[in-house]
């Protein structure tokens, strides 16, 4: 057995599997958000990395692909919500180009 203390716990094994999973899924993806209300407050993303979101939007989207093969709706809606927020990242480095604003 992998993981020989699941037995004894008192929660199933598939649920505390899932819940670890849930979990993993409600930090990666929220990660996004101070970056989303840092770039909005300051209208600067010259410090953010086009090539880096880029690369992070296609891991996301084949992710949830193959979240859908899996139909695995944790990895669907982790890696959908992921997507999203990187698009807005993206859209914002776009909008707001290299100048940074300053704040009244």
């Amino acid at each position: 057995m992998v993981f020989p203390l699941l037995v004894q716990a008192a929660v199933p094994a598939d649920l505390l599997i899932s819940m670890i999973g849930v979990a993993a899924a409600a930090l990666t993806t929220s990660s996004f958000l101070p970056q989303i209300v840092k770039a909005y407050r300051t209208k600067s993303m010259e410090d953010v990395s086009r090539y880096l979101m880029s690369m992070f939007a296609t891991g996301t989207v084949l992710w949830m692909v193959y979240g859908i093969f899996k139909g695995d709706l944790v990895i669907i809606g982790a890696n959908a919500t992921a997507t999203a927020f990187n698009i807005i990242l993206l859209y914002m480095k776009v909008a707001y180009g290299t100048k940074s604003a300053k704040i009244a």
